[in-house]
């Protein structure tokens, strides 16, 4: 499952992002699925979007936890969401 996010502020680091997103899902819902597999494909030149790869299964936690965080560093948001890759362009 593949998820374009919006990121604020700009980040072209893919290891911050996913640290950012790995975070939110422990303040969410706590260590156990703060290890949740997270693949950054992509981060845009300014570092304004990204494109995740995540299990199917963990898609809705994860969306959800990106919504819900709020002491993040770095903010993301969901643009849009699929199980086919080039859908998202």
């Amino acid at each position: 499952h593949y998820i374009r996010l919006s990121v604020q502020p700009r980040c072209a680091d893919p290891l911050l992002i996913r640290k950012s997103i790995q975070d939110a899902l422990a303040d969410m819902f706590g260590l156990t699925f703060a290890s949740t597999y997270i693949d950054v494909l992509f981060v845009n030149e300014r570092g304004s979007e990204s494109v995740v790869r995540v299990n199917p299964g963990d898609a809705s936690r994860i969306l959800a936890a990106i919504v819900g965080a709020s002491r993040a560093s770095i903010r993301c948001s969901a643009v849009k969401e699929s199980s086919f890759l080039p859908s998202l362009v």
